[in-house]
């Protein structure tokens, strides 16, 4: 019987021990992103001006991470290198980061505003548009007019510590539930006269513009992107198609099954064990009164 009660005991801390880790979890997504992909399809060039230097990892994303904090969501966006040679008030100045979320029914595939030049999947139209630079936070819906102001005061903008991360705070009021969202996460160079301030690539650089392009409004103005686990960066971006006048289609990239299913088998585990129990408890009483009825 200890040997029986042994094992209870073990299966049940296993499932309350995977049960609190659940419950006390409040990363809702997180996935960590190539270092060395901020070259688009795999062919941009950093603009020849000496305020990109030190000409790679502006645009490098590393890391994304969303999490719920009280009634906000916090956003995490880690780059190789953040500068600020413009001044701006957040503390970095070039990168401009949308994300694109798809957390209800119905929605868009195509940009807000015309600028990235890139189209959305099918599978999961988005809703909600985040637009992020060092000078202000933007909230859109997928219903608004282009025209509407979608600045928002209630969230916040820091450069952590590290000096490599963007961390960006807004009241989930704002987003509504992302326990299930997908997110297309872009990063573009900020230019506050290009279109929706994604700054142009053209074929050769210049000393504003990047260069390994077309020279046409079909080259994704990305340069850097969060892929699907066994995608690849440059086969996502390097999908528009100039004859035939298309554009690249992003891939959305959200929570996976993994985590979920390492609970189902956990408590199958303890399914299976209790029934394993319940069988031995059964043999044994079974024994009990063979023995005292001979």
């Amino acid at each position: 019987m200890k040997r029986i009660t042994g094992i209870l005991f073990l299966s049940l801390s296993i499932l309350l021990i995977g049960i609190s880790v659940q419950a006390g979890n409040n990363v809702i997504f997180e996935m960590e992103d190539s270092i060395g992909d901020e070259y688009g399809p795999g062919s941009y060039l950093y603009p020849k001006s000496e305020q990109f230097e030190p000409y790679q990892g502006l645009f490098d994303l590393t890391y994304f991470r969303v999490e719920e904090e009280d009634n906000n969501y916090n956003f995490y966006f880690k780059f190789v290198e953040l500068t600020n040679p413009w001044h701006a008030k957040y503390g970095f100045s070039h990168q401009l980061v949308q994300v694109y979320i798809d957390n209800q029914d119905g929605g868009r595939t195509d940009t807000f505003k015309p600028g990235a030049n890139v189209q959305f999947e099918e599978a999961h139209p988005w809703n909600k548009l985040l637009k992020i630079t060092g000078w202000s936070l933007e909230i859109f819906d997928h219903r608004a007019d282009v025209e509407v102001d979608g600045r928002v005061e209630e969230g916040n903008i820091a450069v952590l510590d590290d000096n490599q991360t963007i961390k960006v705070t807004i009241p989930q009021q704002k987003l509504g539930d992302l326990e299930k969202a997908h997110y297309y996460v872009l990063v573009g160079s900020l230019d506050g006269f290009g279109y929706d301030n994604y700054r142009e690539v053209q074929k050769e650089p210049t000393g504003w513009k990047f260069g390994g392009g077309t020279n046409t409004d079909l080259n994704p103005n990305v340069l850097d992107i969060l892929v699907p686990e066994g995608m690849e960066q440059k086969e996502i971006l390097g999908s528009f198609d100039v004859e035939e006048q298309q554009l690249a289609t992003i891939k959305a990239v959200g929570p996976s099954l993994d985590l979920h299913f390492k609970f189902i088998i956990i408590f199958g585990f303890v399914i299976i064990l209790l029934l394993s129990l319940i069988g031995v408890l059964i043999k044994f009483i079974l024994n009990k009164v063979a023995e005292r009825s001979s």
